[in-house]
């Protein structure tokens, strides 16, 4: 069910709120509506913040360059441990709870960008990408491959 409520806007915030409508291709309302709800997620869960991305606007972990998605995406290789995943990012551990804790609350936002992401094939990415190539990587054998690929 929705709800129409009403609030009072500056001239300023009119004008900035249509060009944000436009540039999403929504309306006033659903572009005022989307903010608010983005601003009271961002008020509840700690370090989560959204920005514009070529899947739209979603959730990104604060001072970083990740989206929540992809965290999760790491801490379900990692069995959901948050120290795992901590370590793995060199980061607080509660930096990666909060990642944890909006999937709690918001998995049904995140396991379709997950799913898209798994599925992702390197012919799937050329199609996107037609300048992509694989590089060959020289491998005797003779050493472990994560020293190999530090020595870089």
């Amino acid at each position: 069910m929705t709800h129409v409520i009403s609030i009072r806007l500056k001239d300023e915030q009119v004008d900035r709120l249509k060009r944000f409508a436009r540039r999403m291709g929504k309306s006033q309302s659903e572009m005022g509506a989307q903010f608010i709800e983005e601003s009271m997620r961002e008020a509840e869960f700690a370090n989560i913040e959204f920005r514009d991305s070529v899947l739209g606007r979603i959730a990104y972990m604060k001072a970083s360059n990740l989206a929540v998605w992809e965290v999760i995406m790491i801490a379900q290789d990692h069995a959901m441990d948050a120290e795992r995943v901590a370590v793995y990012f060199s980061r607080p551990r509660a930096w990666v709870n909060a990642a944890l804790h909006y999937y709690e609350i918001f998995r049904d936002e995140i396991d379709p960008i997950l799913e898209d992401s798994r599925s992702m094939t390197f012919d799937k990415l050329k199609r996107l990408l037609p300048g992509l190539e694989t590089l060959p990587q020289a491998f005797d054998g003779s050493e472990d491959a994560s020293k190999q690929g530090q020595a870089r």
